[in-house]
């Protein structure tokens, strides 16, 4: 059964206005695991043109017990669209070389 799930995604990106790549990204989607919920992320992600780096602290929303407000938002968007993918803010980096 499909359960909302939460992850911070890092990515990498078209340059942004700074020529910087990579960043990391707080994602709630649904998925029957984990191994699904980082399966659809990649996909619905993918889309977009970004390449997902890696996914980490990945967690069944349900479990939670903190959550930043952003991701609490995130949540409560996602429960009403079944099969959703909601991503927050691009945390970049820098990844250009000076």
């Amino acid at each position: 059964m499909d359960a909302l799930w939460t992850a911070q995604v890092h990515l990498l990106t078209p340059p942004n206005e700074f020529g910087d790549t990579r960043c990391w990204v707080n994602v709630v989607a649904w998925g029957t695991t984990p191994a699904n919920f980082a399966e659809n992320v990649c996909a619905i992600l993918g889309r977009r043109s970004w390449t997902v780096l890696s996914i980490v602290q990945t967690r069944r929303t349900a479990n939670l017990t903190t959550v930043a407000d952003e991701v609490t938002e995130q949540i409560e968007e996602a429960e009403k669209q079944l099969g959703s993918c909601i991503f927050g803010t691009l945390h970049y980096y820098p990844s250009k070389g000076a």
